[in-house]
């Protein structure tokens, strides 16, 4: 197994992002997909929403799950342009990922509102309560506050800047981009179940 991400600014971007990951949850797993150009990053949290991210390079096997700590070592402390990025550990991975776009920007999420949810949502049942609401040609778009209490769990927004909101161009996917935009890191969670196929 290989990944490639052949800039060092890019290795220590993703590699701040795997971190982050690990420190909530140290036996995070990360999946790693092959975009043509791109590799694409996916982790699960312990809050039930996914963190996403990418950067120039490839990986093979195309699509292939590793420990989470695995690949920061090999991103932080091996930190070549081609490297191994950890055993695959596919039958690990639950659930499905996103598209990759086009997702439309609904609008912005303070940062101020970010540290304000954390604060208000402390329990475990109110972590579905809406913390914020956009429209989306008429209909009415609700953030949960998971979204926002992950953001924070991840130590984002930095810097005080302001979180976009954006939703996938068939609408059942929400995307918050508030982690480092050189590598599109961002808090992506499901907005409508997917429907079973009954046999």
């Amino acid at each position: 197994m290989t990944l490639a991400v052949p800039d060092a600014a890019d290795r220590a971007a993703l590699a701040d992002v795997v971190g982050r990951v690990v420190r909530l949850d140290p036996a995070a797993v990360v999946r790693l997909r092959d975009l043509g150009g791109s590799v694409a990053v996916w982790a699960g949290t312990p809050f039930e929403v996914l963190v996403a991210a990418r950067a120039p390079g490839r990986v093979a096997p195309g699509d292939t799950t590793v420990v989470g700590a695995d690949l920061l070592a090999a991103l932080s402390v091996v930190d070549a342009p081609e490297t191994e990025p950890g055993r695959p550990v596919d039958d690990r991975w639950r659930g499905d990922l996103p598209p990759e776009g086009p997702w439309g920007v609904l609008g912005e999420i303070a940062a101020g509102e970010v540290e304000a949810a954390v604060a208000r949502f402390t329990t475990p049942a109110a972590l579905d309560e809406t913390a914020w609401e956009g429209d989306l040609e008429g209909a009415v778009v609700r953030v949960p506050a998971r979204c926002l209490v992950a953001v924070a769990g991840m130590g984002w927004p930095e810097d005080g800047v302001s979180v976009p909101v954006a939703v996938s161009g068939e609408g059942s996917w929400l995307r918050l981009d508030a982690g480092p935009r050189s590598v599109g890191a961002a808090i992506v969670r499901r907005r409508r179940p997917r429907l079973s196929v009954l046999m």
